[in-house]
Parts: C-alpha cells; sequence; structure tokens
C-alpha cells in the first residue's frame, strides 16, 4: 500500500470560500440586477377607483421567486435554477394576462438569461484542487472501504432545519389566506363614502375625516398620492362591538404580499432538503466503490480523527481532520490506513488497529489537532515538541521559492514590498466607513466647507497606508534582516530572529522571542481578491516567510561550519519620496468624499 507522504499533497489547496462562492455569488448579483430593472423599467401598476388594486396572488409570488433567489443561491444551485425557471414562467403568464402592464421584451429576456444562467452555474462543477491532486490520485493504490454495519443518515441536520421552514411558510399561507377571506366577507356589506384626508402619519396611512367627523386611520401604498384636503372614496365594514374596517375604494384589503414571505420559506426549505440530499450522496459515495487508500498516521480521541503524512516531523501539523461516529480513547498517534482523498471538504475514513472508523461529516482543517509527536492531553513531564516554525524547510517548500531567493549568495540584498494596487485600494476604501458615518452626524454643510472636514481625514488615510502597505518594508540578505516599522526600523541578525510564520492573509510575522513578540511584514495572501495578473512581482505570506527562513538556515548553517561571514548587514529599505499619485489620490478623494460628506 503507498504511504502518503508530505511531498505528495503539498501545493494542494482547496479554494477558498471566496472562489467557492464565486458561482452563487454570480448568480444572487444577477437575480438582485433583474429585480432592480424590473422596479426601474416595469410600467407602473396605478389603482383608480373604476380600477381598484385587488389582491394578485401571482405576482406575489413573483416577487417572491425573485427575492429568493440571492438567499438560496448560497444554499442549492440546482433549487435556485429551478426557482429562476419558476419566475420566468409566472413571469410571462402575468404578462398575458396583463398584457397592458408587460415588461419591455429586452427586460423578458433578460429574465431568460437568468436562467440560463442559474442552470449553467449549477451543472458547473465546483473548483478542484488542481492537476496535483488529480495525478495523485490516479497513481497511488486504490482499495474499496470496508462497508460499516450502520450508515448513519446524513444531511440530517439540514433535514431539520427544513421542517421549520416549511412548518412556517404553510403557516404563513393559512393566515394569509384566513385574514383575507374573512376581511372580503365584512368588505361584501360595507358601505361606500366620501371622506377627506386630513394628514399623514407616516408614509405608509393617512388619516381620513369620515361623513359625521367620526376619523379613521387607513393603510395606503403611498400616502403622498393622496394630498390633505383631498377627497377620497371609502369602504366603511362597522361591526355592532365598534370595531370597524376601513379601506379604500381604489386599494381594497390585500394580503397576498404575504405569500412572497412563504415563497421564500418553501424555497429555502427545498434548497436544504437538496443540500441534506447532496451530503448524504457524497458520503455513500466514499463506500461505494474504490478509492485511494494510504498509509498514514492517526490520531484519534473523543469522535476527532486528525491524520498524518507517514514522513510526518514532530512539530509539523496534522494534514485534515474529521469528527468520527466512535468515540477512541487513546491519545496516542498510531499508524493507519486513509481511504479518500486528504483534503478539505472531502470525505475520508481511517480504519486503526483493525477497526473501521466511520466519519461523520467531510474532512475539515486541522489547525486545531495537535502537532505530530506533541503530547494531547497536555503532559508537562514529556518532552517538548520542536517549533513548526523553526523546522528546516522541506525540499518541496524550497522549489516552491523563488528561484531568486533561493540561488542568490549571502551578498544578494532582497527586498519585499506589499503590491500597489491593493494598497491603492486600500487607501481609498479606508476612510469611506467613517465619512458614511459622519454625513448622518453633521448637518448639511456648503460643498467647500465638507472638503475641509474630508481633507485632513483623507490626508491620515494617505499617510498610513503610505507607511503601512505602499512603502518598501523588509530587506534581507544572509547577514540578517531590516523590518521598517510604522515608526522606525530595526535591524536584526538571523541569530535574534526566533521564528517567522505567516498566515493565509499573508501577514508573516517576524518573532524576535518566544512569547510570540514580533514584527508583521503584509504580503499577498493565499487566497488573495486580487487576481495575479495585477500582482505584479508580490510574493505571498508564505514565499516571503519561506524565503526569510531559508536565508536563516543558511546562516546557522554557516556558522556551524565556521565560516566567517564577512557579509554586511542589509541596509533599511529606502523609504522613497511618496509619489505624485499618491498626492492626486488625496485631491480626488477630498473632491468625491466632500459630497458624500453632504448627502
Amino acid at each position: 500500500m503507498t504511504p502518503l507522504l508530505t511531498a505528495d499533497v503539498f501545493g494542494w489547496t482547496v479554494r477558498h470560500a471566496r472562489r467557492r462562492r464565486a458561482r452563487p455569488l454570480l448568480v444572487a448579483v444577477a437575480a438582485i440586477a433583474i429585480l432592480s430593472l424590473h422596479v426601474a423599467f416595469d410600467p407602473p401598476i396605478e389603482c383608480s377607483d373604476a380600477a381598484p388594486c385587488g389582491p394578485d396572488a401571482l405576482n406575489a409570488v413573483l416577487l417572491g421567486l425573485v427575492v429568493a433567489l440571492p438567499v438560496v443561491a448560497f444554499v442549492s444551485l440546482p433549487v435556485t435554477a429551478w426557482l429562476a425557471a419558476g419566475f420566468f414562467a409566472a413571469d410571462v403568464v402575468w404578462q398575458v394576462a396583463h398584457s397592458a402592464l408587460a415588461s419591455p421584451a429586452w427586460l423578458t429576456g433578460a429574465d431568460a438569461g437568468l436562467v440560463v444562467l442559474a442552470f449553467v452555474a449549477a451543472r458547473l462543477a465546483p473548483p478542484g484542487l488542481g492537476s496535483g491532486a488529480e495525478m495523485w490520485a490516479a497513481t497511488t493504490s486504490h482499495r474499496t472501504p470496508p462497508a460499516p454495519r450502520v450508515l448513519p443518515r446524513y444531511g440530517r441536520g439540514w433535514r431539520l432545519l427544513a421542517v421549520p421552514l416549511l412548518l412556517a411558510a404553510l403557516a404563513v399561507i393559512t393566515a394569509a389566506l384566513v385574514s383575507q377571506s374573512r376581511a372580503d366577507a365584512r368588505l361584501d356589506g360595507a358601505r361606500r363614502v366620501t371622506a377627506e384626508v386630513t394628514a399623514h402619519p407616516d408614509e405608509y396611512s393617512i388619516e381620513v375625516r369620515l361623513p359625521g367627523d367620526a376619523t379613521a386611520r387607513i393603510t395606503v401604498s403611498e400616502a403622498s398620492e393622496h394630498p390633505v384636503g383631498g377627497r377620497v372614496a371609502v369602504l366603511v365594514a362597522e361591526d355592532g362591538a365598534g370595531d370597524g374596517l376601513y379601506q379604500l375604494v381604489s386599494e381594497p384589503y390585500d394580503t397576498s404580499g404575504w405569500l412572497s414571505l412563504a415563497v421564500l420559506l418553501a424555497g429555502l426549505a427545498a434548497a436544504c432538503l437538496a443540500r441534506a440530499r447532496e451530503r448524504a450522496a457524497a458520503a455513500r459515495a466514499l463506500f461505494a466503490g474504490e478509492q485511494p487508500a494510504t498509509e498514514v498516521y492517526v490520531w484519534a480521541l473523543g469522535g476527532r480523527v486528525a491524520v498524518y503524512a507517514t514522513d510526518a516531523r514532530p512539530g509539523e501539523p496534522a494534514l485534515v481532520e474529521f469528527f468520527a461516529l466512535t468515540r477512541d480513547s487513546s491519545q496516542d498517534i498510531r499508524p493507519g490506513v486513509l481511504f479518500g482523498v486528504p483534503a478539505q471538504r472531502h470525505w475520508c475514513a481511517v480504519a486503526v488497529d483493525g477497526e473501521f472508523v466511520v466519519p461523520r461529516g467531510p474532512a475539515r482543517s486541522a489547525r486545531f489537532s495537535p502537532v505530530f509527536g506533541g503530547p494531547a492531553g497536555g503532559d508537562p513531564d514529556l518532552p517538548a515538541v520542536p517549533d513548526a516554525a523553526r523546522l528546516p524547510l522541506r525540499p518541496e517548500e524550497i522549489m516552491a521559492l523563488r528561484p531568486g531567493d533561493v540561488s542568490a549568495g549571502p551578498e544578494t540584498v532582497h527586498t519585499h514590498r506589499h503590491n500597489r494596487f491593493s494598497g491603492y485600494a486600500t487607501v481609498v476604501a479606508s476612510c469611506l466607513p467613517f465619512l458614511v458615518v459622519l454625513s448622518r452626524l453633521l448637518p448639511t454643510l456648503p460643498y467647500w466647507a465638507a472638503a475641509a472636514v474630508t481633507a485632513p481625514i483623507t490626508a491620515i488615510a494617505c499617510v498610513s497606508g503610505w507607511r503601512m502597505f505602499l512603502r518598501p518594508r523588509v530587506s534581507w540578505n544572509g547577514a540578517g534582516i531590516s523590518i521598517v516599522g510604522s515608526i522606525g526600523a530595526r535591524l536584526l541578525v538571523w541569530s535574534e530572529v526566533h521564528a517567522v510564520r505567516a498566515d493565509r492573509r499573508g501577514a508573516v510575522t517576524v518573532e524576535i522571542d518566544r512569547n510570540g513578540a514580533g514584527l508583521v511584514v503584509t504580503a499577498r495572501g493565499e487566497h488573495a481578491w486580487l487576481p495575479r495578473a495585477l500582482s505584479g512581482d508580490e510574493r505571498t505570506g508564505a514565499q516571503l516567510a519561506g524565503a526569510l527562513r531559508l536565508a536563516a538556515e543558511r546562516a546557522a548553517a554557516r556558522a556551524r561550519d565556521r565560516v566567517r561571514d564577512v557579509v554586511s548587514l542589509p541596509p533599511a529599505p529606502v523609504p522613497p519620496v511618496a509619489p505624485a499619485v499618491l498626492y492626486a489620490a488625496w485631491l480626488v478623494e477630498t473632491l468625491v468624499y466632500a459630497l458624500v460628506l453632504r448627502l
């Protein structure tokens, strides 16, 4: 059986949540755009005493479907596609029944385009692990996992969530229909009177004076359509208890709008059921046929199972972890057999000591699992485990670095700076939320007075962005490293650097003591929003941390070999004069944000 090595899975990357949600986000944005176009270009519905706006269940269903699309898209794309098809079909039927209020032909075509987009997004395969993982899966050994005696009902949580959503949808529909039927029964015998509008308590209600100087408050679709002092026709239905129902003749009692909420809840329930079915199908596929079978090390305790490579070194993290149905009480790391692909959001199972461990869900990140060789129970009497950030770089990690960072001699000075494009984007966007809040607190100001307020705020943003993101921050060579902070600079020889760590967001921390204190340098994240084409030659956080660790390792090797190092410490990155683009950005921001402040 093939052993699973660290080099086999190195470079695998599960697409970040932002990338995995690209398809549903595209469908959601398209649905919101279609709704906005309908609001802007559909002929308005005019209500009058001769042609009152009665309840319209189909129109309410249309609204519920289009509102459900952006929400359901993030739960189940197939259900979203069928909801889009239902919206298009219902829209066509409504336009045929109301030809005078039909949408423009191009807008109906846009509705059809939304349906096509939703079905294409639903049929496209989600982003995978890449060619490296596919090559590994094709060349490794395969075996059929043992059939578990009892296979759990996967997707139970999604099904449990669907039940209250369905019940809520039925309750809303029932309440709306009952309320509408009762109101219709009361209004059948109502008398029609002419009343005078006396006030607008809010934008959706008016107060009227009925014959006999009685007053009533009536809910309307738009209070501004009924000016104070005007006369309106009112249906008055009064009972003996003094409780009355008052409705405009042009706007009868209408509860059909609640059907939109019911459609939204029902769509979410259907999406939850589809998600549960997809989860169960993915789990059953693990046991339905042959899967990649590899030798690994396994740590299992309390239902948590962590998987390590066979060549894992003490201090290195686990590859993945998952929750199991059984609760193992052992705290030891033991050899086992892994069935499946050891990657996040993929289903896999292990066999340890002749026992097959059935997963409860797909694999996830192992950042909370103990490191290889680490005491699971935190026993202080056991020997300390090396820090993974202090371990020598593996050959595959060195190959992932830039050739210039690997092949250059100790006298070569390397410099790193953050990407200018993302730096300027941060400068421009950093003060916008503050100015939006400030516009709500300050009274309306003249334009140049608003510019005088925004000028210092945008200046602070530009100066901060320049010092933290735009100017060079770190340089190094074989002798040491020079880091420019927000204020001042720090020059260190490699023996003073305790560890170098990088996170997925691209922040690289150069630790100078064992307590974790250090200096932080910003680099490109592992899953950055900015496309690689716009990132220029910027290193990722992992590349920058690896280059610094490699330089420190080589300096330590020369010291062990008693090689006299005549290389001088690197000079601090020269902070150049702020470019003219930054001053132009400050001027444009000041003038544009002055308009924002006056909103």
